[in-house]
């Protein structure tokens, strides 16, 4: 009797020891030798200039190998951010720093706010004009936009551009005998730090 109560406990203790060691096996927090995070480990996904300070919340991806598989780190857990919230658009460094577990390493890197696209607004006074023989008419084009502005006439067709012209405030003018069809004027904003350059076009019909 006293023999099988031996055996059996010293089973129990056996599946105890295999037990705990996969558990820490499969646990990401607790590698059992020092793992090497490298540059290559860490990845940063890029921001858009949104108007507000930002932070890279859910943007850090850590994945390591080690024996059991890729592990992927958890940050606050593994690892902890160290770095100014920023606004504009740019490039701007963080600081990664293990911790716990994994306090072994700590490294620098970058990432970007990248510029907002030029979100572009632009009207005409009219959108239809009657063909004349006798007089000129003008149509007043207004647009908003970041950054400095050009107008343009170049999207309209060849054989009309010539009774067409536009100048630097807006004012579109079609020559007298302006043939009927569709004329178009195209505004550029150049952007700025947080706004990429952009276009837009509108038409004006002649009947």
């Amino acid at each position: 009797m006293k023999k099988i109560v031996t055996v059996i406990m010293a089973v129990l203790m056996m599946m105890s020891v295999v037990t705990g060691a996969s558990a820490a096996a499969n646990s990401p927090s607790k590698p059992s030798k020092p793992i090497v995070v490298k540059q290559s480990n860490v990845s940063i996904k890029s921001l858009t200039y949104n108007g507000k300070t930002q932070n890279l919340n859910k943007k850090v991806t850590i994945k390591v190998k080690t024996k059991y598989g890729n592990v992927t780190l958890r940050e606050g857990k593994d690892y902890k951010l160290v770095y100014t919230k920023a606004k504009n658009a740019g490039t701007y460094k963080v600081t990664v720093v293990g911790i716990n577990s994994y306090k072994n390493f700590k490294l620098t890197k970058t990432y970007k706010i990248n510029k907002a696209n030029n979100k572009i607004t632009m009207r005409a006074t009219k959108k239809t004009v009657k063909y004349s023989k006798k007089k000129a008419t003008t149509v007043t084009v207004k647009a908003s936009g970041q950054g400095k502005k050009t107008y343009s006439t170049a999207s309209t067709s060849k054989k009309l551009r010539k009774y067409i012209s536009v100048n630097s405030k807006g004012k579109v003018t079609l020559k007298k005998g302006a043939k009927k069809g569709t004329y178009k004027v195209t505004v550029k904003y150049y952007g700025n730090r947080n706004y990429k350059a952009g276009t837009k076009t509108i038409t004006i019909r002649v009947k």
